[in-house]
């Protein structure tokens, strides 16, 4: 159930009633508030995310977004570009990198009120934000929120439309979900009950911006922000899908984890990529193939054909994927040289699964020197652990379509780590992994 603000004396909609119509003037999501000039009919989609059925005047959004101090925060966009660094959320955020990415027009956001009240028409997705008060801390966004203006009412169990750019017909219900493709297996004694794994994802995780710089956008109360984090995380929700629990007690899990395919989906279709450079880019592809495995979604799970990170020559890799940009098998690129000359690597390195800083672009910065770049411990593989593991038990190796991935990790976690989180940055994660990979 999401909380909503009733106005008129209308009850509360729920959601969760079909073909009962409800109204409302004020809808209210994870403490951000759009109020209408009038009550209009709502609903909630299956995660939760509400709907207004429309065209819809928005008079007021809170909390509000205005300038403090030269600086422009809590701002909202309609469907933005994911193709685009440009964003209209908060001018700070990116500052760092290029202040001109914050574009006052891309703000819908700033100035609504009575006398100037901000259209929604349907397909339009509203991202509202709230920014940190610290401008200056990592990630800039404290939270954010997804209002949905359809033309028709959805069902009570409709997956939400991406909030992107582009298509935003979305034929999928709950009941489409197949929990035949899970596996029902006995948790570690140290992993976490499903309904507290399942809270993580409750929140929007907005993630539309095609470089890097990406993290300083991930509300920091909806999602991690840095992407080994994210790929831990996403990792351990897919995980804990494959225990032995019932269907009800893995509905709200997999609905959350299906909905971040879908977005995740929609943002690499409209041109955004998650580049695998240190740190960054991981945990995005497994949500796309989750989620077209559950939802039997071809265009989904043909996404590690159709979106490549296959490197002809040093720097023309397309990279759309960070786990696959930055694991690849060592191979003779010319007569007697591996690698295309760098990293060192040699004959007796032939077809070695093999991890780079950035591969795919900058393969100058591999090494056969296993501790050269400290990033190969400390944040990538040690995140990919239960990603490898859930996408094994589900049988998606081939969809993935980038064995190296598969055989680094299994080389990754036989190599002796000095300290845990090297091997794994959740501990439970690891357990799972010594229980079943023998299995799968």
């Amino acid at each position: 159930m999401w909380p909503l603000a009733a106005q008129e004396g209308l009850p509360a909609p729920s959601g969760d009633i079909e073909g009962v119509p409800r109204r409302a003037a004020v809808l209210e999501r994870h403490g951000i508030e759009w109020r209408f000039d009038r009550a209009y009919t709502v609903g909630a989609f299956a995660n939760g995310d509400p709907w207004v059925l429309g065209p819809v005047n928005i008079v007021e959004i809170t909390p509000a977004s205005r300038e403090i101090d030269g600086r422009v925060a809590n701002g909202s966009m309609i469907n933005p570009d994911p193709s685009a660094m440009m964003q209209g959320y908060d001018s700070h955020l990116f500052a760092d990198q290029n202040r001109e990415r914050y574009q006052e027009g891309l703000n819908v956001a700033f100035g609504i009120g009575l006398g100037n009240p901000l259209r929604l028409d349907p397909g339009d997705s509203l991202i509202s934000t709230v920014g940190r008060r610290d401008p200056t801390v990592t990630p800039t966004l404290r939270r954010a929120a997804v209002l949905t203006c359809l033309g028709k009412p959805a069902a009570p169990d409709a997956f939400r439309p991406p909030y992107v750019a582009g298509d935003k017909e979305m034929p999928y219900r709950a009941a489409d979900l197949d929990f035949t493709a899970l596996r029902t297996i006995k948790p570690t004694i140290d992993a976490p009950p499903i309904d507290v794994i399942a809270s993580r994802f409750e929140r929007l995780w907005l993630d539309h911006f095609p470089e890097w710089p990406t993290r300083y956008a991930h509300p920091l109360e909806n999602m991690p922000d840095y992407g080994r984090d994210i790929g831990a995380e996403f990792g351990g929700g897919a995980l804990a899908l494959q225990f032995d629990a019932d269907v009800e007690r893995k509905r709200d899990l997999l609905i959350r984890l299906t909905q971040i395919g879908i977005d995740l989906h929609a943002c690499l279709r409209g041109g955004c990529r998650w580049e695998g450079i240190g740190g960054h880019g991981h945990g995005r592809k497994l949500p796309i193939l989750l989620a077209g495995l559950v939802l039997h979604d071809e265009a989904m799970l043909e996404i590690g054909s159709d979106y490549v990170s296959e490197l002809v020559r040093p720097g023309e890799g397309a990279h759309y994927f960070g786990e696959d940009g930055q694991t690849f098998y060592v191979k003779e690129t010319s007569k007697g040289v591996w690698n295309w000359g760098h990293g060192g690597y040699g004959l007796e390195h032939d077809g070695l699964p093999e991890w780079g800083f950035g591969h795919a672009t900058s393969a100058e910065a591999d090494s056969a020197v296993w501790d050269e770049n400290p990033y190969r411990r400390c944040c990538t593989a040690n995140g990919w652990v239960a990603q490898c593991l859930a996408a094994r038990m589900m049988g998606l190796q081939a969809h993935w379509n980038h064995a190296a991935f598969f055989d680094y990790m299994d080389r990754y976690m036989q190599v002796q780590h000095t300290d845990d989180w090297h091997r794994s940055w959740i501990a439970w994660h690891a357990s799972m992994w010594d229980a079943y990979r023998s299995n799968y």
